[in-house]
């Protein structure tokens, strides 16, 4: 019996976390696609040359579509921390303040009726 309550309750709290996942996997694809436009566009309109990562002392053996990738990456991971800070400032859970004093748990105890 306690091992369906605590199932049923990590259910309960697990509830709507697929959804995120999916927005967040789309929002990852759109931002790598984006991403590697972006970069395409910048490499040959030459506002980023190999010429600058050459001089920072890489060696010249490095190819092109490492530093492309690496700047694909890098632009991935800036908007993937723009999501989450939508998320943290949008979202009812992101928003509620830590410390809130509220009598009421936001996980509940499974054996809460058994001392009543």
């Amino acid at each position: 019996m306690l091992i369906e309550k605590q199932r049923q309750s990590e259910l309960a709290r697990r509830k709507g976390q697929a959804l995120k996942t999916i927005i967040q996997g789309i929002w990852l694809a759109i931002t790598f696609v984006g991403a590697y436009f972006l970069v395409q566009m910048i490499f040959e309109q030459g506002l980023i040359s190999l010429g600058a990562f050459y001089e920072l002392g890489i060696p010249r053996s490095v190819p092109r579509w490492v530093f492309e990738w690496v700047i694909i990456f890098l632009i991935v991971v800036g908007m993937q921390f723009v999501f989450v800070l939508g998320y943290v400032i949008a979202s009812p859970e992101g928003r509620q303040r830590a410390g809130k004093a509220t009598p009421y748990s936001k996980n509940p105890d499974p054996l809460d009726n058994e001392y009543r």
